[in-house]
């Protein structure tokens, strides 16, 4: 019989457990992922806010409350740590909890640090530690992303030959699951050639033009936008691939001969993936847990080379 692991996240804010409730339909949050995983039980927080504090037990029940991660880790036994605070406190968490013997697992929210400076830092250590570590790149973990990236690399629409991307948010916040999703389907983000770029508060707008192992694309960061937006269109010598509303509807086309005009050909509507988007916390966690520690330690240093590029 496998034994509970014992889970505790640091930033009870949104992503920690406000941005969902125990009754939602969609699984959003670290709390809610821990919750529905039949191995996990979620035993403390590390947040400093009272009223961050006070919502969250409220929502997800009484457990240890600490205001600091040194506190936390000097008094709980852990096995898997979510790291859910803002950026600016991702490095000096990691780099205690790499140092405690019972943490087996540490699942970080992007950006994986705030600087290159940092970056540099602990790079080194989370690549030769023997812990599993997963960086939280939702979509590269979800069934539906999964099967596209299997029938990318089976070419059932045939060659890759271009694609086009659009997101709010910054290269930093955005950008990056946009490039975590194209590396996952193309390989190897070989060059990133910025474009009409320009300083977004701690974060890079702007035009980018991407180059990866078996494609290439331009992707936009729309700043102007007033709501939030992530599209991808991957086009295909026999078909293309739409990605719209975050990831939460995903439609394939396929190339037929032209009803209008002879010896020509158009595109027709194939397929409409489930939205296994919904539930994307509960995947990420389902991912580390049965993934191995190559496997994590793959995508962590598909990651890390990225920010090397920008």
């Amino acid at each position: 019989m496998q034994r509970t692991l014992s889970c505790a996240i640091v930033g009870a804010g949104s992503i920690g457990g406000l941005i969902d409730s125990p009754n939602s339909a969609n699984i959003a949050s670290h709390a809610h992922a821990f919750l529905k995983h039949p191995s996990c039980k979620l035993v403390a927080i590390c947040e400093p806010n009272s009223a961050n504090q006070n919502a969250f037990i409220g929502r997800w029940g009484q457990m240890g409350v600490y205001h600091s991660l040194d506190a936390l880790l000097q008094y709980e036994t852990i096995d898997l740590l979510a790291i859910a605070s803002p950026t600016q406190f991702h490095a000096k968490a990691l780099e205690e909890a790499l140092h405690v013997k019972s943490v087996q697992a540490i699942l970080c929210e992007k950006p994986l640090v705030a600087t290159a400076k940092e970056l540099a830092h602990i790079a080194p250590m989370l690549l030769s530690s023997e812990k599993k570590i997963l960086i939280h790149l939702m979509r590269r973990y979800d069934p539906s992303f999964i099967k596209l990236a299997n029938d990318i690399a089976a070419q059932k629409w045939g060659k890759a030959v271009r694609f086009q991307g659009v997101f709010t948010k910054g290269l930093l916040h955005n950008g990056v699951h946009m490039l975590a999703v194209l590396s996952h389907f193309f390989g190897e983000i070989e060059n990133i050639k910025s474009l009409h770029v320009k300083r977004l508060h701690e974060d890079i707008s702007g035009d980018f033009e991407v180059t990866c192992k078996e494609d290439r694309g331009v992707l936009s960061c729309m700043e102007e936008l007033p709501y939030s937006a992530f599209e991808l269109t991957l086009w295909f010598d026999n078909g293309k691939v739409e990605i719209k509303e975050g990831g939460s509807r995903i439609e394939s086309f396929i190339k037929i001969p032209s009803p209008l005009y002879e010896g020509y050909f158009s595109l027709e509507h194939e397929e409409t993936l489930p939205n296994t988007l919904k539930d994307y916390a509960l995947h990420s966690l389902e991912f580390l847990l049965q993934n191995d520690d190559i496997t994590c330690k793959q995508i962590l240093q598909e990651h890390i080379n990225v920010h090397t590029k920008f």
